[in-house]
């Protein structure tokens, strides 16, 4: 969870990527999911936009 409201992709992606490196594991791997919530848009602009969904495998080296 972080304390402050972060909208850029890129943000999101090296934050995802700073939890994933967190602490080096031994001749393993690392689950990690990332969830989203309390978006901070308009009431107004909840109305125009329509659902969608996203998923996203990101993938990394190791």
């Amino acid at each position: 969870t972080l304390p402050y409201f972060i909208s850029e992709k890129n943000l999101i992606f090296e934050t995802a990527k700073s939890l994933l490196y967190l602490e080096k594991l031994k001749n393993s791997v690392r689950l990690l999911g990332i969830s989203i919530s309390n978006l901070n848009a308009d009431k107004q602009r909840k109305k125009e936009v329509t659902k969608k969904s996203v998923s996203v495998q990101l993938r990394f080296e190791f």
